[in-house]
């Protein structure tokens, strides 16, 4: 059965120009699995908006995420790359960063993103 969508701008990714839905995957940074997955979020939704309704809550008194830059403005439980202020720390960010690349790398291989339901 064929069913027809309105185009919707709330839905429109600006990076992808086309409509859409995102989601948030969460990456351990010690083991590299994936611990969370939130969404669906309207295609045109920003990456900090999502981690306020998301993650921010979710996280122990403690607790800390690792980011990019898409994710400035909740400096006290968000760190990004910006946020190193030497050599050493630019080199563990990218190291911890690429981790959750890889995760998203084999998402992508597997077409998990592709499937249409």
């Amino acid at each position: 059965m064929s069913v027809q969508h309105r185009f919707d701008r709330k839905f429109c990714s600006h990076k992808f120009k086309s409509n859409g839905l995102k989601y948030e995957v969460g990456v351990c940074i010690q083991l590299g699995n994936i611990v969370c997955v939130n969404g669906p979020f309207r295609g045109g939704e920003s990456d900090i908006t999502i981690a306020r309704q998301a993650v921010i809550g979710a996280l122990d008194e403690d607790g800390m995420v690792e980011a990019d830059g898409g994710y400035s403005g909740e400096d006290f439980y968000i760190k990004i790359p910006k946020d190193a202020t030497t050599d050493e720390q630019r080199r563990i960010k990218t190291i911890t960063r690429s981790c959750h690349e890889t995760a998203n790398n084999r998402l992508k291989i597997f077409g998990i993103s592709r499937h249409k339901f």
